[in-house]
């Protein structure tokens, strides 16, 4: 059973306003030429941003609150590709909002017109061709959402629930693939620490990170500040999928 809307709520909105303080932080590094600090400080904003996105979706019902789902939040390869889902979603925007819920009241009174005449043609064994009823828009999601939505479900909470990630190289392949294996977890700890070779040689160190990817890091994190737009057809399309892909685990979670 999921928390109450309050706990989560608050929960939320304390992981959120944690994220801001290190993106607040890394941008303050940035600003004293502390490039590898910021990189890895805008990292960490970006995890703290995707597990409010999956509480989030745990408040709207769209993720089970599961076990193998609460241990994800701590699971650096689980947030970063949450993260590439929340690349895809608009962030929360008032008048986006206002616009989608324009969108929104034209349909249902669309489909409610539609109902209404559809009364008279319930002697009919076929549809009206000639009046069909009113769809959703069609949200196409990209190749990189899938991918990650698919590692999510399927290795990464299954590597929780079973002890099998059931791994499969054609699920997901490059920037996905990279993500699930850790790459960006490894580029956060190679901002801060120098990693030594078998040979006693320096293979990687802080020095090595550039104003770009530093950069590349905390606009990344802001774009995540304002959190996803709930009321925009993407988040709602992904609230559907994920319902869906998680329908038949919910009954057989196995307690940590």
């Amino acid at each position: 059973m999921a928390p109450k809307a309050e706990t989560l709520a608050k929960s939320i909105s304390a992981v959120t306003d944690n994220a801001r303080k290190l993106l607040d932080d890394a941008i303050f590094l940035f600003d004293w030429d502390r490039y590898s600090t910021a990189l890895a400080l805008a990292i960490l904003a970006q995890e703290e941003f995707a597990k409010a996105f999956l509480l989030q979706l745990v408040a709207d019902g769209a993720l089970p609150w599961l076990p193998e789902v609460q241990r994800s939040m701590a699971r650096h390869p689980c947030k970063h590709l949450l993260a590439l889902v929340l690349d895809w979603v608009p962030p929360f925007d008032i008048e986006d909002m206002i616009e989608q819920h324009r969108r929104d009241t034209i349909r249902h009174e669309q489909w409610m017109a539609w109902s209404k005449r559809s009364r008279f043609n319930q002697g009919l064994l076929e549809p009206n061709p000639n009046d069909p009823e009113p769809e959703e828009p069609e949200i196409v999601f990209p190749p990189d959402v899938v991918d990650a939505l698919k590692v999510y479900r399927h290795e990464e909470i299954e590597r929780m629930r079973t002890g099998n990630p059931c791994r499969d190289e054609n699920r997901a392949k490059g920037k996905v693939r990279k993500i699930a294996d850790g790459f960006l977890d490894r580029k956060k700890q190679s901002a801060l620490y120098a990693d030594i070779s078998k040979t006693g040689e320096v293979r990687f160190h802080p020095g090595l990170v550039t104003v770009e990817e530093a950069t590349q890091a905390i606009e990344r994190a802001k774009q995540f500040a304002d959190g996803p737009g709930v009321f925009s057809d993407e988040y709602k399309a992904l609230k559907k999928v994920l319902i869906a892909v998680f329908a038949n685990i919910t009954q057989y979670s196995v307690e940590p």
